[in-house]
């Protein structure tokens, strides 16, 4: 079994020291791998890509962390990267070294300028890497990414066990992005973490909190819900949904074999939809 630890850290305070004691935590509690909120060297006021990823203090302080708790780490942080700078997701190892990295493909409004390159790996470009930890295929996704399905999808089609999602999104209604959250998990068969920021008290409209674990099934199996914290989730990370026919094994099966690919060319037409 594969434990997972998602934390909900306060807008207020240090976040650096918030999520150092939410590693040491989620240790002490026998996870194998953290997943932090976005950018929390930007939520502390730092200013955007002053370091190159390797350099970046936040980094060094998690790694550092990492190596001494013996726990996996997940975050992003804003990188200078090449003349511009990006918004970095990084997946660290329990001893602390750098596994793999992904660049938010998808900006937020006023975040157009960053880099979103693909990842070069071994020498060839991917948009969506998917990495192993442990035996477990993670890819990772940041904050807007989550209204863009498609990357997702393909997420499936590589056969990942679990998707982390560092964030610092909004839930303006209370109720959207919480679907949206369950019918990623679900669609594309498998397990989705979020961690993100909490304004207490929580209200609509404001960063919601409520880290989270979500099932292939749909179902939350662990969830700090809108409070700050850490939950920890206990899953089998290969368990996708039983289907009840005779033609396919798994709900994954289903969502993958009778996919019409040549249908889907609308989906890579340049420019805004008419």
């Amino acid at each position: 079994m594969f434990r997972l630890a998602v934390t909900s850290i306060a807008t207020k305070g240090d976040r650096l020291d918030a999520c150092l004691a939410a590693i040491r935590e989620a240790a002490e509690r026998g996870a194998d791998l953290i997943l932090l909120p976005e950018e929390p060297d930007i939520t502390s006021g730092h200013d955007p890509g002053i370091y190159a990823l390797e350099e970046h203090p936040f980094l060094r302080s998690f790694r550092a962390a990492s190596r001494e708790f013996g726990v996996g780490v997940i975050s992003s942080l804003s990188i200078r990267d090449g003349a511009g700078m990006s918004n970095t997701a990084f997946l660290l190892a329990r001893d602390g070294s750098l596994t793999g990295t992904y660049r938010k493909k998808h900006p937020a409004p006023t975040e157009e300028y960053i880099v979103t390159d693909a990842e070069m790996i071994d020498g060839t470009p991917d948009p969506f890497p998917v990495y192993e930890f442990g035996g477990v295929r993670i890819g990772m996704a940041i904050c807007m990414d989550i209204h863009f399905p498609e990357m997702f999808r393909i997420y499936s089609l590589k056969n990942a066990d679990l998707v982390c999602v560092p964030t610092m999104y909004m839930d303006y209604t209370g109720d959207m992005l919480e679907s949206i959250e369950k019918a990623r998990a679900a669609d594309n068969q498998y397990y989705l973490a979020i961690s993100r920021y909490l304004d207490e008290p929580y209200l609509a409209g404001k960063s919601m909190g409520y880290a989270k674990v979500i099932a292939p099934d749909g179902r939350v199996i662990s969830s700090t819900g809108h409070q700050t914290g850490v939950a920890i989730a206990e899953f089998d990370p290969k368990w996708r949904m039983p289907f009840w026919g005779d033609d396919y094994a798994t709900m994954h099966d289903c969502f993958t074999r009778p996919r019409k690919p040549q249908f889907y060319g609308d989906l890579t037409r340049e420019g805004d939809a008419e």
